[in-house]
């Protein structure tokens, strides 16, 4: 009998295995987490019937007592992949067990040492360390759905084992196998209650594959447990972020950003050559003059004068706001998603070893003057850490400067005034 269900339930996991190559199609992609990640731990309560054993060492005789149990335990388990789960426990049943007496007392006593009382009711211990593994059945005939909350799946494993007979005083240690059935159902994004029907058999470990010993005893249980999901690293929700940063449609804006940002440096340098070139001009003119035309000629430099500073005042207004790094409210940090535009300022300035920037903060209407103003500069500094730190740009390349909420723009709570921003030095 115990070789045909062993049949069946290899034929079943073959089934299911192969209703998975068919049903695993166009299903959303499962995130690969490191080893670290997705791990739970739980604890179960587990009842039982363990019937008589009628033959050990080859005696037809109620060696050891069956009975009903009552038993606890905790769980250790990772989802390897989607619908596959590797699990760790450790089980430990008391039970009542009956022994009585037989035709065959002599034949028991010579064969293990002991003899059994007449009409014995005692208390015994059996605990079991196993390794098990879990298929889902819902994913193995259903795309897999990472939303779904409930889940059927089955099991099988095996493991150490020790059973104590409290009639006789005698230990077992022996090798336990176990398979069965289970229903599991996702309370919320850490807790998971489960049910499970499983049968055990349990042999010495010696002699588990003599036919003349056998098994000295099985179990069917049912079991309830609660398992709490530790979740996912920090390191792998990382690593995540940034593969959802690389696609074609974020390289391709970013490759767009970064053109537009050289195209409008080259413009910049072009403007600022030509500007030095009337300077120069009129700098080679004022030295030919008498002192009226170089009173003249110092207004002229003066009024240009003015003009760069408008410059580079205007900045603050103009120039930078299209690659600006925003902020959500009261928050410092640069984002991950901002972040492309700090690594694709770092690249334009690797490209141009001779361009210098100022890193100015700034900050919305809310909150007070001298809050906002700290805040601003703490915006800009950290940008400029990152740049430093972890992009290689030269220290003495990068200015910093904040304007708390002196400069913004509409509403007070616009997140365009969130924002730090980039400014080309002209010296």
């Amino acid at each position: 009998m115990l070789k045909k269900v062993s049949k069946l339930s290899m034929l079943f996991c073959m089934l299911a295995l192969a209703g998975s190559v068919f049903a695993q199609k166009e299903v959303p992609e499962y995130p690969q987490y490191g080893f670290w990640s997705n791990w739970s731990i739980g604890a179960t309560i587990s009842f039982d019937y363990q019937p008589d054993v009628k033959q050990f060492y080859g005696v037809e005789k109620p060696f050891w007592g069956g009975g009903f149990n009552a038993g606890t335990g905790i769980v250790l388990q990772k989802e390897v992949d989607r619908g596959a789960y590797l699990r760790f426990r450790y089980n430990h049943s008391t039970w009542f067990t009956s022994c009585n007496k037989g035709p065959h007392e002599n034949q028991t006593a010579a064969a293990t040492g002991y003899r059994v009382a007449d009409n014995t009711i005692t208390m015994d211990r059996h605990g079991a360390i196993t390794g098990e593994f879990l298929l889902s059945l819902n994913n193995s005939f259903h795309n897999w759905d990472p939303e779904c909350r409930w889940n059927l799946y089955i099991f099988g494993g095996g493991g150490v084992a020790t059973s104590y007979n409290q009639a006789r005083g005698v230990y077992r240690d022996g090798v336990q196998l176990d398979g069965g059935l289970g229903f599991s159902y996702r309370v919320c994004e850490s807790s998971t209650l489960f049910l499970e029907v499983e049968g055990d058999v349990i042999a010495d470990a010696p002699m588990f594959w003599k036919k003349e010993v056998g098994f000295h005893h099985m179990n069917t249980l049912a079991t309830f447990g609660y398992l709490f999901n530790l979740g996912v690293t920090a390191a792998d929700k990382e690593l995540i972020a940034q593969r959802a940063l690389l696609t074609k449609e974020n390289f391709d804006a970013l490759t767009a950003e970064n053109e537009a940002v050289k195209d409008e440096l080259a413009q910049a340098k072009n403007n600022e050559k030509k500007l030095r070139d009337q300077i120069e001009k009129l700098s080679a003119q004022t030295n030919n003059v008498n002192q009226e035309e170089l009173a003249r000629a110092q207004r002229v430099s003066d009024s240009l004068n003015n003009v760069l500073g408008k410059l580079k005042a205007d900045q603050l207004s103009y120039y930078a706001i299209p690659f600006s790094v925003l902020y959500a409210n009261d928050d410092w940090h640069v984002s991950s998603a901002e972040m492309i535009k700090v690594k694709a300022i770092s690249r334009v300035m690797k490209d141009n070893p001779d361009l210098k920037l100022t890193i100015v903060g700034f900050c919305d209407y809310t909150g007070s003057d001298a809050y906002n103003w700290k805040l601003s500069q703490r915006r800009a500094e950290e940008v400029k850490r990152l740049m430093v730190k972890k992009y290689g740009i030269d220290e003495d390349r990068l200015t910093v400067d904040y304007k708390g909420k002196t400069v913004a723009f509409g509403d007070i709570n616009y997140s365009l005034n969130r924002r730090v921003s980039f400014y080309r030095v002209i010296e």
